[in-house]
């Protein structure tokens, strides 16, 4: 019987370890056409890369905890770590709320969709623990001590443990619908981050290194 499961299990991968695979060149391409060591090399660049992902999670927030409960989103959120970076740039409430936000597709409509727009947000925030700390070590004390809440994520001792929980729950998400639609939300969550991070960016980017967005 031991064999048997164990044969099952290789013969169907974890959800999350398909996402991972089959995921990996929409991924690499965001990661390329990003390039975040160079878009936060300045002040300015690192505001305008902030501004956008607000834009995103103000429309994703609301859409994840409307399919899945405040009580699974809300310890997720990002916004107000980004609300907390953009007031320590300077931005108001007033002004934070007029920037430009992300349009959502019919991804962020379905529960596998989101589920695997999730797969992104969540592995990004896993990510962040590199950036963070590129960001202190390039743009110095003042910023690193107010202006990085957001790829702070978590923070060192939760984030990994996190991920974990979430990689858990993805894995029994079977419920949530065919695994190939979690797929290709997870791409196409990829595939519009590219164009939303990027919007105005020339294209001559170079390689972004390993790390996640």
């Amino acid at each position: 019987m031991g064999a048997a499961n164990a044969s099952a299990d290789l013969a169907h991968p974890a959800l999350s370890e398909r996402l991972r695979e089959e995921t990996r060149d929409s991924h690499e391409d965001l990661e390329l056409r990003l390039d975040w060591r160079r878009r936060m090399a300045t002040r300015e660049g690192y505001l305008a890369l902030l501004t956008r992902w607000w834009g995103f999670h103000r429309v994703f927030e609301p859409a994840v905890a409307a399919r899945f409960g405040p009580a699974f989103a809300q310890p997720r959120g990002k916004l107000h770590l980004l609300e907390r970076d953009l007031v320590h740039f300077g931005l108001t409430q007033d002004m934070i709320e007029a920037l430009p936000r992300f349009t959502a597709g019919t991804g962020f409509h379905t529960r596998p969709g989101l589920l695997g727009a999730l797969y992104v947000t969540e592995g990004s925030t896993l990510g962040g623990q590199v950036i963070a700390h590129h960001i202190r070590r390039s743009l110095g004390a003042e910023i690193a001590s107010g202006g990085c809440a957001y790829y702070e994520g978590y923070g060192k001792r939760d984030t990994g443990a996190m991920w974990a929980s979430f990689r858990a729950f993805l894995d029994r998400s079977g419920e949530e619908g065919p695994a190939d639609t979690v797929i290709e939300g997870a791409r196409s969550t990829f595939d519009a981050l590219k164009l939303w991070l990027t919007a105005g960016l020339p294209q001559d980017s170079g390689p972004a290194g390993p790390s996640q967005h």
